[in-house]
């Protein structure tokens, strides 16, 4: 029983002596003991103290003079054990956990940096205070977790300790701190991207300036950030990161108050640092006037400081833009190894001169170079274009000059068509839209970035069937043999008639296309090749005269309000719109020149036509064999002065086999004044069916032939002079419905002619063909009457012999009563 009370009694007394123990420690009162000797008492460090002497760290925590230890409680080891025994806890990291400076909490204000006895390659390492609502933390900043301080202010003889819930760790090198940090990531990657990540993992002691987010921003486009993603942009991204990053361990509370610079790594430009200090903690840093948002992020080799927006160098020679570059960042490095292979890289680099430019640029995989090796420099140069041209600058239907000459001459350069169809659309070059905006390289270049690669123009012969509308002309080019002519001609205009402008030309369009007439129309085709390049949206009011392909004969041209006029031979004035040639539809683009669609054949004043010509072709040979059995075809058919022109109404075939006529055949005299009554000496008469009703409108050039005047044929008709005197005229009249028919002047019951078609001869007279042989008055009653003629005379007749027995019976029925002497009333009941 008595041994019992003993052992209970000890156990009471032990245990009131280790609660006095935990409360003096509690309270602080081992005043008389060392750091060492209050870890090693207190359970709650062991673990602590076993790592320790480990790592044979005894020495250093037993010789601390006047230090603060942050120390683990057991807690911490249990709770972080499986990340904790993951790497092994070192020598260096014990030590980091011992400032050599007593510090009471409340010393231990919110980013206070504290020097700690661990080094890190010879690099001193600090640790960073936060204080909170619920407490002080400890650790190394950025977004890592922190040591929170469970029990504050454990005094000893030598110093203070402070109980933590995790061990403090060792900083990361400054690149893995980076990559760690969400504000600091992009500078990371970047890092990579320009190859720097190990500079800054093996230096020794850097701090970087790492702007919060994109490293950029809106400062540069995204072009230029495209262009530094690249490899080709890894040294200039190299060195905008290095504007960021000094060689020395700047901690906020190393900057001095007030302004200061900073050598960064790049070494041009020097980083500008303001602070301004509150109670000796830095409470605003600026840097080129960014304020940092977040400062001391630790890593065991520098400092990283969060700014607010980024800090690009002041000077933009730094990054030294240049259409290779922003190319590069548009993706068009397969455009650049094109110009660099066929050694045209120059146009790519000179940005320094005073040369302004414009590029074209398709993206990789939008680029498609021409089949032929020959073609490959001309296509290229086909994507620069002369003078430096702002989307304000550009509209529609615009040419603009490039740099290849393609099969142009020497000093003529190819153009390129714009197209701009409202702004909604994109602007299109050629058949290639534009994407995004244009790029803007220093004062004297822009580059588009388009969604294919331009096409070069074609030749004339290949562009010239694509419009149906000109087939006539393809057919004269190539029956006349002009073909190759024109394929190989340089610096031509072609003016090309449409198939409605040959079939105005009537017979002589027929006659052309003749096998004999190949002389001809060869003079005719070549006659549209004008030499030189003329385009429509570049020429200036004017007239002027060019030489053609056509043994250098000369056609007018002339730029008005109301368009592009062009003009040959046979005008009858400036208002002749049946001969002038009006462009509707202009600037087609070839591989040596341009192409301008007219309303009218040209015809040169060396082409020789005949009456006689006309006549030959298909249709009108009869009335050709009558002219030449009355020995009218030299005289009229046949001569080529110009003062003297001849019109001939030409009856067809099919009018000569009508019924009715055999009585003239015998007749020479009347064959002979029958021929005469068809020939007129006149010019051809204007019988253009679409005649602009006001003609002043193309009143373009100088009458030539004010003495043998074209006459205009109007709905009452005019009336010609024929051969056969001046009692035997004929009366042209221009019909109601359309087209026009011919009369006898004076012959009442004799029918009128329509006409069925016309030609011009080149003395300006022609041929108009008809659809019936007129006769002269007097020789009329010889062909017998027609049917509609002898059931009018029926008819006539009928009403008269109706009218007069109507009249004899009214008149003897007065005569009766008259004779009688009363008329007889009716009778009255």
């Amino acid at each position: 029983m008595l041994h019992t009370k003993s052992t209970f009694t000890i156990l009471l007394l032990l245990l009131y002596h280790l609660t006095a123990c935990s409360a003096a420690v509690a309270a602080g009162v081992f005043k008389d003991k060392s750091i060492w000797d209050i870890l090693t008492a207190d359970e709650r460090f062991s673990m602590f103290i076993a790592h320790i002497e480990e790592q044979n760290q005894t020495s250093a925590f037993k010789d601390v003079r006047a230090g603060t230890v942050f120390a683990p409680t057991n807690k911490a080891f249990y709770v972080y054990y499986d990340e904790i025994f993951k790497r092994k806890i070192t020598g260096e990291q014990i030590l980091n956990h011992i400032v050599p400076v007593a510090m009471l909490s409340n010393e231990l204000w919110d980013g206070r940096l504290l020097r700690t006895w661990a080094f890190v390659d010879q690099v001193p390492q600090v640790i960073k205070v936060t204080e909170t609502k619920s407490g002080i933390y400890v650790g190394i900043g950025g977004d890592q977790e922190q040591s929170w301080v469970s029990q504050a202010d454990m005094k000893a003889t030598n110093g203070v300790i402070h109980a933590i819930d995790k061990l403090i760790p060792l900083p990361s090198y400054i690149d893995a701190t980076l990559h760690a940090n969400k504000d600091t990531s992009d500078f990371y990657n970047k890092s990579v991207t320009a190859e720097i990540n190990d500079n800054l993992k093996y230096s020794c002691g850097v701090t970087v300036f790492a702007v919060q987010g994109d490293q950029f921003g809106d400062y540069l486009s995204p072009v230029e950030k495209r262009y530094l993603s690249q490899p080709e942009g890894r040294d200039d991204l190299a060195r905008l990161l290095k504007h960021q990053i000094a060689n020395k361990i700047y901690y906020s509370d190393d900057f001095p108050e007030g302004n200061s610079t900073i050598k960064t790594v790049e070494g041009t430009e020097d980083l500008q640092v303001y602070v301004e200090n509150n109670k000796g903690a830095p409470s605003a840093i600026q840097v080129n006037g960014v304020r940092v948002i977040r400062s001391d992020i630790l890593a065991a080799n520098g400092v990283v400081h969060v700014l607010e927006k980024p800090i690009l160098p002041k000077h933009k020679d730094l990054f030294g833009s240049s259409a290779r570059k922003s190319l590069i960042g548009l993706n068009c490095t397969r455009f650049i190894e094109l110009f660099d292979k066929h050694d045209l890289g120059a146009y790519l680099d000179d940005n320094e001169n005073d040369v302004t430019t414009t590029i074209l640029a398709p993206s990789n995989e939008d680029i498609s170079p021409p089949s032929s090796k020959k073609e490959i420099k001309s296509w290229l140069k086909y994507h620069l274009i002369h003078g430096r041209w702002d989307v304000h600058d550009l509209y529609d239907g615009q040419l603009l000059e490039t740099e290849t000459h393609q099969n142009l001459g020497d000093k003529s350069y190819q153009r390129i068509h714009v197209h701009q169809e409202g702004l909604t659309k994109p602007i299109r070059f050629g058949r290639s839209s534009v994407i995004g905006d244009p790029v803007y390289v220093g004062d004297n270049l822009i580059i588009y970035h388009i969604a294919e690669s331009l096409v070069l123009p074609r030749d004339p012969l290949s562009r010239l069937p694509v419009n149906l509308d000109l087939s006539t002309f393809v057919a004269t080019l190539y029956a006349s043999g002009q073909d190759s002519v024109i394929a190989k001609a340089r610096d031509i205009s072609l003016f090309a008639p449409t198939n409605e402008a040959f079939a105005r030309l009537g017979l002589l369009a027929r006659y052309l296309l003749q096998p004999e007439a190949k002389d001809k129309l060869t003079q005719v085709a070549s006659y549209h090749a004008v030499r030189g390049v003329f385009y429509n949206s570049e020429m200036k009011e004017g007239e002027h005269r060019e030489p053609t392909l056509s043994s250098g004969a000369e056609i007018n041209l002339n730029k008005t309000k109301d368009g592009l006029f062009v003009r040959g031979s046979g005008a009858a004035d400036g208002a002749d719109r049946t001969v002038i040639g009006q462009v509707i539809k202009s600037d087609m683009l070839t591989s040596n020149g341009v192409i301008h669609t007219i309303d009218r054949v040209q015809l040169p004043s060396t082409l020789e036509v005949t009456n006689k010509n006309l006549l030959s072709v298909e249709g009108t040979n009869s009335f050709l064999r009558l002219l030449e059995r009355c020995d009218l075809s030299r005289d009229v058919l046949e001569h080529l002065d110009p003062k003297k022109p001849y019109t001939v109404l030409a009856p067809s075939d099919r009018a000569f086999g009508k019924d009715g006529l055999s009585a003239l055949y015998d007749n020479r005299e009347a064959l002979m004044r029958v021929a005469k009554l068809h020939i007129l000496p006149v010019a051809l008469p204007l019988l253009d069916p679409d005649e602009a009703s006001s003609p002043s409108a193309y009143v373009t050039f100088k009458p030539q032939k004010p003495a043998k005047e074209h006459k205009g044929i109007g709905y009452t008709g005019t009336d010609f002079p024929t051969l056969l005197g001046e009692n035997n005229m004929v009366t042209i009249s221009r019909n109601v419905a359309g087209g026009y028919s011919v009369k006898v002047k004076g012959s009442i019951t004799q029918e009128s002619a329509d006409v069925i078609n016309y030609g011009r001869s080149t003395t300006g007279g022609g041929v108009i063909e008809i659809d019936r042989v007129l006769v002269p008055k007097r020789e009329y009653s010889h062909r017998g009457m027609a049917w509609w003629e002898i059931a009018l005379i029926v008819l006539g007749s009928i009403v008269g012999a109706v009218f007069i027995a109507v009249s004899l019976y009214l008149g003897w029925r007065w005569y009766k009563a008259r004779r009688n002497g009363r008329i007889q009333l009716p009778s009255q009941d």
